[in-house]
């Protein structure tokens, strides 16, 4: 089974050059914690970028780049 970190990074490779809702990684992949598995991501060395744009729910986007 692949853990959360693994599922992250597959849908950001996947949907490379587009954004990702952190809201579809909270409430459909039902991955709470997506920052902290987004932040590991980033430590091994993938190029993940936050968008300074939030939705009305104050989720930020996510693209892996």
């Amino acid at each position: 089974m692949k853990n959360q970190s693994t599922k992250i990074l597959y849908k950001l490779i996947r949907n490379k050059g587009k954004w990702i809702n952190g809201r579809y990684f909270n409430n459909t992949m039902m991955i709470s914690q997506y920052h902290a598995r987004i932040y590991e991501l980033q430590a091994q060395g993938h190029k993940i970028k936050a968008s300074s744009f939030r939705d009305k729910f104050n989720f930020k986007s996510y693209m892996l780049t």
